[in-house]
């Protein structure tokens, strides 16, 4: 049976094919008739063993290829449960900031129910805490921070 491959790769060191190949004027000299017989049955086993492994090599690509896809694919459900639990954990902080009176409808001034907002004493250092452990996505970010200076302390 004659193979249909026409994709010929080139031998790796140490494969049946890395040795030099005898000229077609010296392969068989001094070979009979049965012997010559026997190394063609040599180069057909050879040859069936190797387009096998051409398939197999391609079926490796073709799931190496999905597997790619699905990785690709999974980094974007991903980012997407990213946002959704940034998103999440906006709302709820909203949430507490209202139950708090911090946000949302605020009494007005003149209500006898008005919390005084605490007032920051002069020269007092204020200190901000912002958490970035939870929802971590692994990827190369560019940030951009506006808007801040910083004093030394004395």
């Amino acid at each position: 049976a004659e193979s249909s491959s026409s994709c010929w790769l080139a031998p790796l060191a140490g494969s049946p094919l890395s040795a030099p190949l005898s000229g077609a004027m010296d392969a068989g000299d001094g070979l009979t008739a049965e012997q010559l017989r026997a190394r063609i049955e040599e180069q057909r086993a050879l040859q069936a063993t190797l387009t096998a492994q051409g398939e197999d090599a391609l079926r490796e690509i073709g799931e190496a290829e999905e597997r790619q896809r699905l990785r690709r694919q999974l980094d974007v459900e991903e980012t997407r449960s990213s946002h959704l639990g940034a998103v999440l954990y906006s709302r709820q902080r909203r949430r507490r900031s209202i139950d708090r009176d911090e946000a949302g409808a605020l009494p007005s001034e003149e209500s006898t129910f008005a919390k005084p907002k605490p007032q920051p004493t002069p020269g007092a250092l204020a200190k901000t805490t912002t958490s970035y452990a939870s929802n971590v996505v692994k990827r190369d970010f560019v940030w951009e921070v506006s808007g801040l200076s910083w004093l030394e302390q004395q």
